[in-house]
């Protein structure tokens, strides 16, 4: 992050998708699941709506989709998720 720029504490649904080259449904449903943290729904207008993430959550979709590819079930995950795995990146 260059000097002087303020982190965004929030991230879209898209962001979290790109990070594991995978649909904006997928992140959903990993987020019901409890694979990654919940988001907020933002109302915009008639009809307009977005999620916001956590910041961190792009990087914990790239770890969750890593133990998708290795062959790893949800129940697994999660059970890696509880036992503390996964650290989020540490803010500056």
């Amino acid at each position: 992050m260059a000097p002087g720029a303020k982190e965004v504490p929030w991230v879209t649904t898209e962001q979290v998708a790109a990070a594991a080259d995978v649909g904006a449904k997928t992140v959903l449903r990993w987020s019901k699941s409890g694979l990654l943290p919940a988001y907020q729904v933002i109302r915009g207008g008639i009809r307009a709506r977005s999620a916001r993430w956590p910041a961190h959550a792009p990087e914990q979709a790239r770890w969750v989709r890593a133990r998708i590819d290795d062959g790893l079930t949800f129940a697994e995950i999660l059970a890696a998720l509880e036992r503390g795995e996964f650290k989020r990146p540490v803010s500056t």
